[in-house]
């Protein structure tokens, strides 16, 4: 993609699934992201395909997650509709992604670049990061468990994300290492009150999952009237 290329619609699914539609709709999945009191802070803004429940896109290899970052991209902040309302929008990336899109189409003043975890730091990505800070966006660590890439981009992140379920896998190590350097601390997968209770104490700043808002599906029109390339 050059830097006047603007971000495809992307869609996986066999056609049989999508028959049911005249069109097959443009998708994005949406969840909020909300202090310890449910104050609405933001989104993170996911894959979502027609014929697809629940497209855990952050299992798949890294080409089709790069193209289902350029899909959520194009369909967030490029078909006309306003779906974040001015508030903080996080959006998955891949290191790969970061280097070889030079512009990442959407606004550094809103847009929170969250780095999955499969990502392996070296030191362009490392000039890449500080580039893109540069420029206004903030930086995720997604699924943190402090591996050696993640704490290697830790001195640059903005906010670190741990899903509360690897706090009681690898103990809370995981969260004093994240913290500090006025870094925000995000769990993830919250899905009870005596999880947010335990979560709170422990210092987080905001909360996302089950227990405030399950993840939306939004159907965007297509601003070119295509629904998707391939």
């Amino acid at each position: 993609m050059t830097a006047s290329d603007t971000p495809r619609l992307w869609h996986w699914t066999h056609p049989e699934a999508v028959a049911q539609y005249s069109t097959v709709p443009t998708l994005v999945g949406r969840q909020g992201i909300y202090t310890p009191g449910g104050e609405l802070c933001g989104y993170e803004l996911l894959f979502r395909a027609a014929g697809l429940k629940g497209a855990c896109a952050d299992l798949w290899e890294a080409e089709g997650q790069d193209l289902a970052t350029e899909h959520v991209i194009a369909a967030a902040f490029h078909q006309g509709a306003d779906i974040t309302h001015g508030r903080d929008a996080s959006v998955n990336f891949t290191g790969n992604y970061l280097l070889t899109h030079q512009d990442l189409h959407c606004d550094p003043a809103t847009v929170i670049i969250e780095i999955v975890e499969s990502t392996t730091v070296h030191a362009l990505l490392v000039d890449r990061v500080l580039e893109l800070r540069d420029q206004g966006f903030r930086i995720a660590l997604d699924d943190f468990t402090a591996t050696e890439s993640q704490c290697e981009l830790l001195p640059h992140a903005d906010f670190v994300k741990i899903d509360q379920r690897d706090i009681a896998r690898h103990g809370p190590e995981i969260v004093e290492r994240a913290r500090g350097n006025g870094r925000r601390l995000v769990a993830e997968c919250v899905e009870t009150p005596s999880e947010l209770r335990a979560l709170t104490a422990l210092g987080f700043d905001q909360i996302q999952g089950h227990l405030f808002e399950r993840a939306e599906v939004l159907s965007i029109p297509s601003r070119d009237g295509r629904a998707f390339r391939r």
